[in-house]
């Protein structure tokens, strides 16, 4: 379990990693520094797109996209190539999804950085409604400021937490807010 909480109104959190080992929770990491979007936490229901939350909730990890050939333990990876894009415009009929061809509302994924490596936090994914946000990632994060509505997180810890992650244990993350430091 990936959690993830901040205080209402801020834009920075802390993350926590927890397995569990025969019917304990097992802290992997603990406390590490995180970016929500520029608004800060919002409720799910009320993210909407270019609002600059960060929805809160429960989301199961399904996907995993990254630049490297990697493979993760019974999760969907997927190696990201030139051709790959994000859609964000909500009136596309693939509004906030992955798709392999050029068209209006996308994303490249390939020339940023921030999509070395992500994990989708599936907001709005299935079915995706026009217009309640779109590109929620966890993504390496190296900058001192706000997302624009992702979770931003050291490029490092990042890529060890991926590779901790076994699809089989059906890992979740939670986004929460929080009333302490």
């Amino acid at each position: 379990m990936i959690l993830i909480v901040g205080r209402p109104g801020e834009t920075k959190g802390k993350l926590y990693v927890f397995t569990l080992v025969e019917g304990e929770w097992k802290t992997d990491f603990e406390e590490v520094p995180v970016w929500f979007g520029r608004s800060g936490l919002t409720l799910s229901n009320r993210k909407r797109e270019g609002d600059g939350f960060t929805p809160e909730g429960y989301f199961p990890i399904k996907r995993i996209l990254g630049k490297r050939k990697k493979t993760i333990r019974q999760l969907e990876y997927t190696q990201i190539r030139k051709f790959h894009f994000w859609n964000d415009d909500p009136n596309s009929k693939h509004y906030n999804q992955l798709v392999s061809k050029k068209e209006k509302g996308v994303h490249s994924l390939w020339d940023s950085d921030i999509y070395e490596l992500f994990v989708v936090i599936e907001h709005n994914t299935n079915p995706s409604l026009p217009g309640m946000g779109s590109m929620i990632f966890l993504h390496p994060w190296s900058e001192t400021k706000p997302t624009s509505g992702c979770v931003g997180v050291n490029r490092d810890t990042l890529f060890k937490i991926v590779d901790s992650l076994d699809g089989n244990k059906n890992p979740f993350l939670i986004i929460s807010f929080s009333s302490e430091n």
